[in-house]
């Protein structure tokens, strides 16, 4: 037994965990925890899965995952250099296409301003030529013969007083005021070690979704840290979960290269180059 695995056995008998209950926790198999804790890596997948193992192992039983790695990275095998070549995304990041593209409609936007405000002009002068009054010599030319038509004088008792009709006043019309409709947010707050904290506001659905280039581990957590998902998401997959009955969520990603995380198809930016990141999206309804 390695002096790392003797450090992970103590730790999980001091919470009282059997290796059965620690395969329920982590989901992961009995025999690669066995394995961890006599320091027997041959039976594993791979580099990959051993440092993933050992961090999680290690954050059930309450220890620091990060730390341990670092402390005891002679002992654990590294990634071979095809694992790490299959980590690295082959296509154009995210962000780097959302910059290309604001770019040219940058510079196409002033061109659409002016060729919208040379149209209005065409139309404005086009209506005027439209509404010009004809020739007036046509509307001023005389007729032969003039009539004039004498209308009746109807008699009227000087006594008899004149009434005015007095119209009934108008009623204010109230105009309808249309109440703004607030735009869905997603909000950068800060980030505290491999902890990254969003808010979501003026949202109506609430659907975290994974589309993974390469294989990771997803935990998501709600506010009680009840586990909602907890399973290994294989490369070219998306998954979806609903967690609108939820005012926040934990979205744990065991390696982030090459895989993206939305937020009612909003991208959740990972800030740092870490490989394991949490995002805590807080939602105000």
């Amino acid at each position: 037994m390695t002096e790392l695995g003797a450090r992970l056995k103590e730790a999980r008998l001091a919470k009282g965990y059997s290796i059965d209950d620690l395969q329920e926790i982590t989901k992961i198999q009995k025999r690669y925890l066995a394995g961890i804790e006599e320091g027997n890596y041959a039976t594993m997948p791979g580099a990959f899965y051993v440092r993933a193992f050992i961090k999680q192992y290690a954050e059930a039983v309450g220890l620091n995952g990060d730390e341990l790695l670092e402390t005891y990275k002679t002992d654990i095998p590294s990634p071979s250099n095809d694992e790490v070549s299959k980590s690295i995304p082959a296509i154009p990041s995210r962000r780097t296409l959302g910059g290309r593209s604001s770019n040219k409609l940058m510079e196409v936007f002033p061109m659409i301003v002016v060729a919208l405000f040379i149209i209005a002009i065409i139309v404005i002068v086009w209506t005027l030529y439209q509404n010009k009054p004809g020739d007036s010599k046509d509307l001023l030319e005389p007729t032969d013969e003039v009539m004039f038509e004498q209308q009746p004088q109807t008699e009227q008792n000087p006594k008899d007083p004149v009434v005015e009709e007095q119209a009934d006043p108008e009623e204010p019309v109230e105009e309808e005021v249309e109440e703004p409709v607030i735009a869905e947010q997603l909000t950068f707050v800060e980030t505290q070690g491999e902890t990254s904290t969003y808010d979501l506001t003026g949202a109506e659905n609430y659907v975290v979704k994974l589309v993974t280039t390469n294989r990771t581990w997803l935990n998501i957590r709600d506010q009680d840290n009840k586990i909602l998902v907890d399973q290994e998401i294989a490369a070219g997959q998306t998954f979806e979960l609903d967690v609108a009955s939820s005012s926040r969520v934990r979205v744990r990603i065991g390696s982030t290269p090459g895989n993206t995380v939305y937020m009612n198809d909003q991208v959740v930016e990972f800030p740092t180059d870490r490989a394991t990141q949490n995002l805590v999206i807080q939602f105000q309804k």
